[in-house]
């Protein structure tokens, strides 16, 4: 009985002081309520939809595959220096790697072997176009013939540039 007697006995002014800091404090917060303007709202809906899931069919990654890595083929045919330093610093933008296969570079994985096999053995035949092979759960490989011609004016397969693509790095390339 005490401890409610002590509560009964407090100071009207202690009530009025509780009252005064609640009211002042619920003020503050909604006081500082804010708002976004509208390039912050953009930008907020752009990192949602960036970090929401997408389901990608074979088709579409295939073709965004190909999109992806002709934008970077043309980079590098329109540089034609192929330094090591230009060839590096694509690889980091476009989160990739970059590689000239011929038949006598010796580490090739089996897939890029079976392709320059496939490219060699088809040159004079076949009209020799660009190729997109899965290498595993998560990587796609792309490959370019380079022809050079002959003294004849007939074409001979002299190597292939590869681009090795994570299907992540594809599928972030993707516009809706």
């Amino acid at each position: 009985m005490a401890c409610a007697q002590d509560l009964i006995l407090l100071p009207k002014s202690y009530f009025y002081c509780m009252k005064f800091i609640f009211v002042v404090l619920t003020l503050v917060l909604f006081s500082c309520g804010g708002s976004l303007s509208s390039e912050q709202r953009k930008k907020m809906r752009e990192n949602m939809e960036s970090k929401s899931l997408k389901k990608v069919s074979d088709a579409e990654l295939t073709e965004a595959a190909f999109v992806y890595a002709r934008k970077i083929t043309k980079i590098i045919e329109d540089n034609k220096s192929n330094e090591r330093k230009f060839i590096d610093s694509l690889e980091k933008v476009y989160a990739v790697q970059i590689l000239f296969m011929q038949p006598s570079t010796s580490e090739l994985r089996a897939v890029e072997r079976k392709i320059i096999e496939a490219y060699t053995s088809g040159t004079g035949s076949v009209d020799l176009g660009d190729n997109l092979q899965k290498m595993g759960n998560d990587s796609l490989l792309y490959t370019k013939p380079v022809m050079k011609e002959r003294p004849d004016g007939s074409l001979e397969f002299y190597k292939a540039l590869g681009i090795r693509l994570h299907k992540k790095a594809v599928v972030l390339s993707m516009k809706d």
